[in-house]
């Protein structure tokens, strides 16, 4: 069996086998997919894939484009967490469940509710065809799920662990996906050599009780940074080389 020199086989193999549409489980179903993350890194990674997977499945550009991945990312904002937001949100993710693309959702913790059938995979089948139900409060809506559909949750770390319920998680297939998992040996050296000039960078003498850290000399800083500066800096020297060729 072939395996990748530029990242670890396993978790990559993983993630790729789980965003195929496959009867592999013995309902005929995948369960969706929770990629737990840092700093929404996930996103990146899971995009990359998708999109490899579509490709090597479908064979026209025309195909490709129809199953492109939508990214749905929630606000944390109290006025975007209306019900009318909320039915534009159901209303976007109806439209991809008929269509057949494969949906990914972040921080949008309030619309589970509304996909409590979807996320079970509560199907009513009529012919050749599958349904299920939408909550919108107290409305249902019924919806087909065309088979190509793929619904994928992005979450960081913290937020399952603290806020996301039991059944929520116990409903999905789950993975944590650091940015390091699509790292080749050179990438990860780069990473090292990066951590090292960050904690030199901020290293300050203190004779007070405080401590300097990478976060108070990089706004926004986290542990997965250096890994996605590294990743933003490989891709964009692709993205050069093929636009040289």
């Amino acid at each position: 069996e072939k395996q990748s020199s530029s990242c670890n086989p396993t978790e990559l193999e993983l993630i790729e086998s789980s965003l195929k549409n496959h009867d592999i489980s013995w309902h005929g179903e995948n369960r969706y997919l929770l990629f737990i993350t840092e700093n929404y890194a996930a996103l990146q990674i899971i995009q990359s894939h998708l999109q490899t997977v579509i490709a090597l499945s479908h064979n026209s550009a025309k195909e490709h484009e129809r199953t492109k991945a939508f990214v749905l990312f929630g606000s944390s904002f109290p006025k975007d967490n209306k019900y009318t937001q909320i039915c534009r949100n159901i209303n976007q993710i109806k439209i991809c469940m008929e269509t057949g693309h494969p949906v990914i959702l972040l921080n949008l913790e309030h619309l589970y509710e509304s996909l409590y059938d979807v996320l079970n995979q509560h199907y009513i089948y009529h012919g050749e065809n599958r349904y299920v139900d939408l909550g919108l409060q107290t409305h249902r809506v019924k919806c087909r799920v065309h088979n190509d559909f793929k619904l994928i949750l992005i979450a960081e770390k913290s937020a399952v662990y603290d806020r996301f319920p039991t059944p929520l998680i116990n409903r999905l297939e789950k993975h944590f996906i650091p940015i390091s998992t699509i790292f080749a040996p050179w990438q990860h050296a780069v990473v090292q050599e990066l951590q090292i000039w960050i904690n030199t960078f901020s290293s300050i003498a203190s004779t007070g009780s405080y401590k300097f850290t990478n976060k108070d000399a990089f706004i926004g800083y986290q542990d997965e940074t250096p890994a996605t500066v590294v990743y933003h800096a490989t891709q964009q020297v692709k993205q050069l080389k093929s636009d040289m060729l």
